[in-house]
Protein backbone atom coordinates (compact mmCIF):
# COMPACT_ATOMS: atom_id res chain seq x y z
CA UNK A 1 0.00 0.00 0.00
CA UNK A 2 1.00 3.10 -0.69
CA UNK A 3 0.24 6.46 1.36
CA UNK A 4 -0.09 9.72 -0.36
CA UNK A 5 -0.54 12.93 1.26
CA UNK A 6 -1.05 16.24 -0.25
CA UNK A 7 1.46 19.12 0.29
CA UNK A 8 -0.29 21.49 2.63
CA UNK A 9 0.85 18.62 5.71
CA UNK A 10 3.18 20.43 6.43
CA UNK A 11 6.51 18.10 6.37
CA UNK A 12 9.73 19.03 4.63
CA UNK A 13 11.12 16.84 1.86
CA UNK A 14 13.49 14.93 3.68
CA UNK A 15 11.19 13.89 6.52
CA UNK A 16 8.85 12.98 3.62
CA UNK A 17 11.43 11.12 1.77
CA UNK A 18 12.36 8.82 5.46
CA UNK A 19 8.62 8.20 5.79
CA UNK A 20 7.96 6.77 1.87
CA UNK A 21 5.44 8.83 1.33
CA UNK A 22 4.02 10.04 -1.80
CA UNK A 23 3.11 13.60 -1.83
CA UNK A 24 1.03 16.26 -4.48
CA UNK A 25 1.70 20.00 -4.38
CA UNK A 26 -0.89 22.41 -4.57
CA UNK A 27 -0.24 25.09 -7.20
CA UNK A 28 0.85 28.21 -6.22
CA UNK A 29 0.55 31.53 -7.82
CA UNK A 30 2.07 34.75 -7.85
CA UNK A 31 0.39 38.09 -9.06
CA UNK A 32 -1.65 35.84 -11.17
CA UNK A 33 0.93 33.95 -12.52
CA UNK A 34 1.85 29.93 -12.04
CA UNK A 35 4.78 30.38 -9.24
CA UNK A 36 7.01 27.26 -10.24
CA UNK A 37 7.63 25.05 -6.84
CA UNK A 38 7.20 21.22 -6.25
CA UNK A 39 8.00 19.75 -2.63
CA UNK A 40 11.50 18.06 -4.35
CA UNK A 41 13.00 20.97 -6.10
CA UNK A 42 16.86 21.50 -5.36
CA UNK A 43 18.15 24.23 -2.80
CA UNK A 44 14.30 23.78 -1.27
CA UNK A 45 15.20 25.99 1.60
CA UNK A 46 16.62 28.66 -0.19
CA UNK A 47 13.43 28.81 -2.72
CA UNK A 48 11.35 28.85 0.28
CA UNK A 49 13.24 31.76 1.20
CA UNK A 50 13.37 33.53 -1.92
CA UNK A 51 8.78 33.41 -1.74
CA UNK A 52 8.93 34.14 1.94
CA UNK A 53 10.83 37.46 0.83
CA UNK A 54 8.71 38.45 -1.74
CA UNK A 55 5.65 38.05 0.59
CA UNK A 56 7.13 40.85 2.58
CA UNK A 57 6.42 42.97 -0.62
CA UNK A 58 3.26 44.69 -0.12
CA UNK A 59 2.94 44.88 -4.14
CA UNK A 60 2.74 41.00 -4.08
CA UNK A 61 -0.15 39.15 -4.36
CA UNK A 62 0.44 35.19 -3.40
CA UNK A 63 -2.38 32.20 -3.77
CA UNK A 64 -3.42 28.87 -4.43
CA UNK A 65 -5.56 27.00 -6.85
CA UNK A 66 -7.29 23.23 -6.06
CA UNK A 67 -5.42 20.39 -7.15
CA UNK A 68 -6.12 19.67 -10.72
CA UNK A 69 -7.14 16.11 -12.10
CA UNK A 70 -4.02 15.79 -14.19
CA UNK A 71 -1.90 16.30 -11.04
CA UNK A 72 -3.87 13.18 -10.08
CA UNK A 73 -3.72 10.95 -12.37
CA UNK A 74 -0.39 12.19 -12.99
CA UNK A 75 0.57 10.57 -9.31
CA UNK A 76 -1.90 7.85 -8.95
CA UNK A 77 0.00 6.80 -12.43
CA UNK A 78 3.31 6.26 -10.73
CA UNK A 79 1.52 3.50 -8.44
CA UNK A 80 -0.57 1.63 -10.69
CA UNK A 81 -1.44 -1.50 -9.63
CA UNK A 82 -0.64 -0.61 -6.21
CA UNK A 83 -3.54 -0.39 -3.14
CA UNK A 84 -3.08 3.56 -2.54
CA UNK A 85 -4.62 5.75 0.68
CA UNK A 86 -4.73 9.42 -0.36
CA UNK A 87 -4.66 11.53 2.82
CA UNK A 88 -5.64 15.08 1.63
CA UNK A 89 -7.14 18.31 3.40
CA UNK A 90 -9.94 19.66 3.90
CA UNK A 91 -12.18 19.36 1.19
CA UNK A 92 -14.90 21.74 2.20
CA UNK A 93 -11.92 24.35 2.05
CA UNK A 94 -10.83 23.38 -1.39
CA UNK A 95 -13.79 22.07 -3.36
CA UNK A 96 -11.83 22.97 -6.78
CA UNK A 97 -9.74 19.66 -5.32
CA UNK A 98 -12.49 17.76 -4.38
CA UNK A 99 -14.26 18.52 -7.32
CA UNK A 100 -10.64 16.72 -9.37
CA UNK A 101 -10.50 14.58 -7.33
CA UNK A 102 -14.27 12.67 -7.58
CA UNK A 103 -13.76 13.11 -11.20
CA UNK A 104 -10.44 11.25 -11.63
CA UNK A 105 -12.17 8.47 -8.92
CA UNK A 106 -15.13 8.19 -10.99
CA UNK A 107 -13.45 7.94 -14.62
CA UNK A 108 -9.95 6.23 -13.97
CA UNK A 109 -11.07 3.02 -11.99
CA UNK A 110 -7.64 1.15 -13.06
CA UNK A 111 -6.17 3.54 -10.02
CA UNK A 112 -7.40 1.57 -6.64
CA UNK A 113 -7.54 4.71 -4.43
CA UNK A 114 -9.02 5.05 -1.53
CA UNK A 115 -9.16 8.82 -0.29
CA UNK A 116 -9.50 10.43 3.43
CA UNK A 117 -10.56 13.71 3.65
CA UNK A 118 -9.03 14.81 7.16
CA UNK A 119 -11.41 18.08 7.26
CA UNK A 120 -8.89 19.95 8.72
CA UNK A 121 -5.88 21.96 7.11
CA UNK A 122 -1.81 22.58 7.53
CA UNK A 123 -0.19 20.85 10.24
CA UNK A 124 -3.68 18.89 11.26
CA UNK A 125 -2.82 17.39 7.76
CA UNK A 126 0.29 16.04 8.56
CA UNK A 127 -0.40 15.14 12.16
CA UNK A 128 -3.15 13.28 11.20
CA UNK A 129 -0.60 11.22 8.23
CA UNK A 130 2.10 10.84 11.51
CA UNK A 131 -0.38 9.05 13.63
CA UNK A 132 -1.16 6.73 11.11
CA UNK A 133 2.15 5.66 10.31
CA UNK A 134 3.36 5.45 13.90
CA UNK A 135 0.81 2.80 13.95
CA UNK A 136 1.80 1.40 11.05
CA UNK A 137 5.36 0.77 12.49
CA UNK A 138 4.06 -1.58 15.55
CA UNK A 139 1.42 -3.41 13.69
CA UNK A 140 0.74 -4.81 10.19
CA UNK A 141 -2.76 -3.12 8.69
CA UNK A 142 -4.95 -3.24 5.64
CA UNK A 143 -5.79 -0.27 4.06
CA UNK A 144 -9.66 -0.80 5.17
CA UNK A 145 -7.76 -0.54 8.99
CA UNK A 146 -5.54 2.55 8.19
CA UNK A 147 -8.80 3.75 6.77
CA UNK A 148 -11.00 3.28 9.75
CA UNK A 149 -7.79 4.25 12.35
CA UNK A 150 -7.72 8.28 10.47
CA UNK A 151 -11.45 8.47 10.81
CA UNK A 152 -10.85 7.18 14.43
CA UNK A 153 -8.06 10.31 15.16
CA UNK A 154 -10.10 12.66 12.78
CA UNK A 155 -12.25 13.56 15.76
CA UNK A 156 -9.13 14.22 17.82
CA UNK A 157 -7.00 16.47 15.93
CA UNK A 158 -6.17 20.08 16.29
CA UNK A 159 -4.38 23.15 14.64
CA UNK A 160 -3.10 26.19 16.57
CA UNK A 161 -0.63 28.67 16.06
CA UNK A 162 0.77 32.49 15.76
CA UNK A 163 0.45 34.75 13.43
CA UNK A 164 3.14 37.82 13.95
CA UNK A 165 3.00 39.56 10.66
CA UNK A 166 -1.06 41.11 10.84
CA UNK A 167 -0.02 43.63 8.35
CA UNK A 168 0.38 40.61 5.83
CA UNK A 169 -3.51 39.93 7.12
CA UNK A 170 -4.76 43.39 6.07
CA UNK A 171 -2.98 43.12 2.16
CA UNK A 172 -4.63 39.78 2.42
CA UNK A 173 -7.92 41.44 2.87
CA UNK A 174 -8.77 39.16 5.89
CA UNK A 175 -8.58 42.27 8.74
CA UNK A 176 -9.07 45.99 8.40
CA UNK A 177 -5.97 48.30 8.43
CA UNK A 178 -6.89 50.26 11.73
CA UNK A 179 -6.85 46.37 13.57
CA UNK A 180 -3.49 45.11 12.02
CA UNK A 181 -2.12 48.76 13.24
CA UNK A 182 -3.33 49.01 16.71
CA UNK A 183 -2.68 45.28 17.90
CA UNK A 184 1.16 46.06 16.33
CA UNK A 185 1.16 49.03 18.04
CA UNK A 186 0.07 46.77 21.54
CA UNK A 187 2.50 43.70 20.57
CA UNK A 188 -0.39 41.69 20.41
CA UNK A 189 -0.83 39.29 18.03
CA UNK A 190 -3.60 36.58 17.25
CA UNK A 191 -3.77 33.13 18.71
CA UNK A 192 -5.59 30.95 15.40
CA UNK A 193 -7.32 27.44 15.47
CA UNK A 194 -8.77 25.05 13.59
CA UNK A 195 -10.68 21.55 14.43
CA UNK A 196 -12.02 18.99 12.03
CA UNK A 197 -15.28 20.52 9.88
CA UNK A 198 -14.04 23.65 10.37
CA UNK A 199 -11.95 24.32 7.47
CA UNK A 200 -10.48 27.34 8.05
CA UNK A 201 -8.44 28.90 11.03
CA UNK A 202 -10.24 31.47 13.26
CA UNK A 203 -8.50 33.79 15.96
CA UNK A 204 -8.96 32.66 19.74
CA UNK A 205 -6.97 35.16 21.14
CA UNK A 206 -4.10 37.25 21.65
CA UNK A 207 -0.80 37.10 23.36
CA UNK A 208 2.13 38.99 23.62
CA UNK A 209 4.63 36.57 23.12
CA UNK A 210 5.32 33.08 22.21
CA UNK A 211 6.03 32.15 25.71
CA UNK A 212 2.31 32.77 26.79
CA UNK A 213 1.31 31.43 23.63
CA UNK A 214 3.00 27.61 24.41
CA UNK A 215 1.84 28.07 27.76
CA UNK A 216 -1.83 27.97 26.61
CA UNK A 217 -1.45 25.70 23.99
CA UNK A 218 -0.05 22.79 25.99
CA UNK A 219 -2.99 23.54 28.74
CA UNK A 220 -5.30 23.35 26.01
CA UNK A 221 -3.74 19.77 25.09
CA UNK A 222 -3.55 18.62 28.93
CA UNK A 223 -7.00 18.99 29.09
CA UNK A 224 -8.33 17.37 26.17
CA UNK A 225 -5.64 14.33 26.85
CA UNK A 226 -7.55 14.76 30.15
CA UNK A 227 -11.15 14.41 28.78
CA UNK A 228 -10.02 11.67 26.20
CA UNK A 229 -8.25 9.92 28.74
CA UNK A 230 -5.36 8.86 26.31
CA UNK A 231 -1.90 9.00 26.96
CA UNK A 232 -1.01 9.38 22.57
CA UNK A 233 -0.18 12.21 21.86
CA UNK A 234 1.65 13.33 17.81
CA UNK A 235 2.78 16.53 17.01
CA UNK A 236 3.78 18.27 14.15
CA UNK A 237 5.03 21.49 13.89
CA UNK A 238 6.07 24.04 10.90
CA UNK A 239 7.89 27.18 11.20
CA UNK A 240 9.24 30.06 9.40
CA UNK A 241 12.39 32.41 9.57
CA UNK A 242 13.98 32.59 12.98
CA UNK A 243 10.44 31.33 14.62
CA UNK A 244 11.97 27.72 14.88
CA UNK A 245 12.45 28.79 18.87
CA UNK A 246 9.32 28.63 19.52
CA UNK A 247 8.92 25.43 18.25
CA UNK A 248 11.52 24.21 19.85
CA UNK A 249 10.27 25.98 22.84
CA UNK A 250 7.05 24.22 22.76
CA UNK A 251 9.05 20.26 22.04
CA UNK A 252 10.63 21.29 25.38
CA UNK A 253 7.27 22.22 27.59
CA UNK A 254 5.83 18.73 25.72
CA UNK A 255 8.58 16.66 26.39
CA UNK A 256 8.20 17.59 29.99
CA UNK A 257 4.73 17.04 30.62
CA UNK A 258 5.02 13.66 28.46
CA UNK A 259 7.23 12.93 30.71
CA UNK A 260 5.55 14.10 34.19
CA UNK A 261 1.89 12.69 33.20
CA UNK A 262 3.41 9.32 31.32
CA UNK A 263 2.70 10.42 27.72
CA UNK A 264 3.72 8.31 24.12
CA UNK A 265 4.99 11.63 22.56
CA UNK A 266 5.80 12.09 18.90
CA UNK A 267 6.83 15.33 17.91
CA UNK A 268 8.42 16.86 14.29
CA UNK A 269 9.36 20.27 13.28
CA UNK A 270 9.26 21.51 9.97
CA UNK A 271 10.18 24.46 7.83
CA UNK A 272 6.53 25.24 6.43
CA UNK A 273 5.49 24.36 3.15
CA UNK A 274 4.75 26.17 -0.13
CA UNK A 275 1.15 25.75 0.21
CA UNK A 276 0.59 27.48 3.35
CA UNK A 277 3.13 30.64 3.01
CA UNK A 278 0.23 32.50 1.05
CA UNK A 279 -2.24 32.27 3.78
CA UNK A 280 -0.29 32.62 6.54
CA UNK A 281 2.44 35.33 5.73
CA UNK A 282 5.91 35.43 6.07
CA UNK A 283 6.24 35.14 9.91
CA UNK A 284 3.84 32.70 11.88
CA UNK A 285 4.59 29.09 13.68
CA UNK A 286 1.69 26.63 13.99
CA UNK A 287 1.30 23.29 15.55
CA UNK A 288 -1.09 20.81 14.38
CA UNK A 289 -1.53 17.24 16.94
CA UNK A 290 -3.49 13.99 17.15
CA UNK A 291 -4.58 12.55 20.67
CA UNK A 292 -4.91 8.88 20.33
CA UNK A 293 -7.35 6.76 21.30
Amino acid sequence: MKVIIDSTCQIENQRIKELNLGIIDYPLYLNGEVYEQNWDMPNIREAKDKFIELLREKKNKAGTSGITEKQFIDTFEKYKGEEILLITQSINNTKATGNSLRKVLEEHPEYDVKAFDTEILASGVGAQGLALLREMKKKKLTRDECYALLEKNRANAHVVGVLYDLFYLHRSGRTNFAKAAMATALGLYPLLSSTPQSGVLKSTGKVRNFKQANARFIDAIKEQMAARKSKILTVTMAYVNEHIKECLHMKDVLEKTAEELNWDLQVDINYSNFSLLPHMGPDFYEMGYVIGT
